[in-house]
């Protein structure tokens, strides 16, 4: 799925190096989760403090049955218990629960979920590839102004892209 056509699954895989896409991939799943029920209970989990059980503990059930967005970041240095309970979690995930796992790709530490991930129905993912080059770059601002219905000259593009090149969020 593309970091700027993401959409609510059960299971969302933010892969890649690029944090600026990863960000607003997932500050747009935020919304989109948020403007379906204004209720929505957010937990933010670091995987390399992930303890056992903790997932399943998140997405029971509750009472009032609010909905649940869990974001875990550093996937990538995530424990042996996240892996075990992602696996048995991918399997049976929770209604009106939406998980997001962010790895940057910097190790191949969780494969196994990973690939778990990649080949379940109930999972998507949002690649977050690093954009090399000025042609990338300037793909990238052509991209941006026509997410927004707006035109830009090539001329102006290439402007924009001399003044900020360094960043991309300024970009």
């Amino acid at each position: 799925m593309d970091w700027r056509a993401t959409s609510p699954h059960p299971v969302v895989f933010v892969s890649g190096p690029e944090g600026y896409f990863a960000s607003r991939a997932i500050r747009s799943l935020r919304e989109q989760l948020k403007a379906i029920d204004a209720a929505l209970e957010i937990h933010e989990i670091d995987a390399a403090d992930y303890q056992a059980g903790q997932l399943m503990n998140i997405t029971s059930p509750s009472l009032f049955a609010e909905p649940r967005l869990v974001i875990i970041s550093g996937f990538e240095r995530c424990s042996d218990d996240l892996i075990t309970d992602g696996l048995s979690y991918i399997e049976n995930p929770t209604s009106d629960t939406t998980v997001i796992l962010r790895h940057t790709g910097s190790s191949v530490r969780g494969k196994k979920l990973v690939d778990a991930i990649r080949a379940n129905a109930n999972c998507a993912e949002v690649a977050c590839l690093a954009i090399k080059g000025d042609g990338e770059k300037l793909a990238f601002v052509q991209g941006e102004f026509a997410h927004a219905n707006r035109k830009i000259s090539q001329g102006a593009a290439r402007a924009l892209l001399d003044a900020f090149s360094d960043d991309l969020a300024e970009l």
